[in-house]
C-alpha cells in the first residue's frame, strides 16, 4: 500500500459515522469503506457526491492507486 493511500484510508475513517445522527457525508465515507471492506460494488454516483472535498480527495487518491498497482484491494481491509 501506498503511503498516500494510507493517508487517504486514514481520512474516510477519520470521517465516516455510522449512527442515526450522521451527516450525509459521513454515512457516505462509512458506506465506501464498508463497501471497499467487504468487496462489494460501490455506489460512487451516490456516495461520492456526498462526500466533502478531503473525502473526495480519499476517494480519487485510492481509485488512482487501486488502477496503477500501488494498492491492493485485499490492502485496503
Amino acid at each position: 500500500m501506498t503511503a498516500a493511500s494510507r493517508e487517504a484510508m486514514v481520512t474516510l475513517r477519520r470521517i465516516a459515522r455510522g449512527h442515526a445522527g450522521a451527516s450525509s457525508g459521513e454515512l457516505a465515507a462509512w458506506e465506501i469503506l464498508a463497501n471497499l471492506r467487504d468487496g462489494a460494488a460501490v455506489d460512487f454516483a451516490g456516495s461520492f457526491v456526498r462526500l466533502d472535498s478531503c473525502g473526495k480527495r480519499a476517494v480519487v487518491q485510492l481509485l488512482l492507486d487501486l488502477t496503477t498497482g500501488g494498492t491492493g484491494l485485499s490492502e485496503l481491509n
